[in-house]
């Protein structure tokens, strides 16, 4: 799955947990000065993505999602690490 994909997918989530549409997202926008978006919310966004790519985030991963953008490398970084440990590299 490419960048496009993942942020595709990340904004749709962002769009159920927030009921924003995800078309109307920006690519860089933030959770909190953006999309005014409470802790709670940034936490189930983060549990969405957990789920939907079946990664596991340390509470200081998940906190440190603060933007779209921390979202989709956040998979990107996970599915590279993972891909690392199946390889055996």
């Amino acid at each position: 799955m490419d960048r496009e994909e993942i942020r595709r997918v990340v904004k749709g989530l962002i769009g159920k947990v927030t009921d924003l549409v995800p078309e109307e997202i920006a690519d860089n926008a933030s959770f909190r000065e953006d999309l005014a978006l409470d802790s709670l919310a940034m936490i189930e966004i983060g549990v969405h993505v957990e789920h939907a790519y079946k990664l596991r985030l340390s509470e200081d991963e998940m906190g440190s999602l603060g933007s779209v953008e921390d979202a989709v490398n956040m998979v990107i970084k996970k599915q590279t690490e993972q891909a690392t440990i199946v390889s055996g590299s």
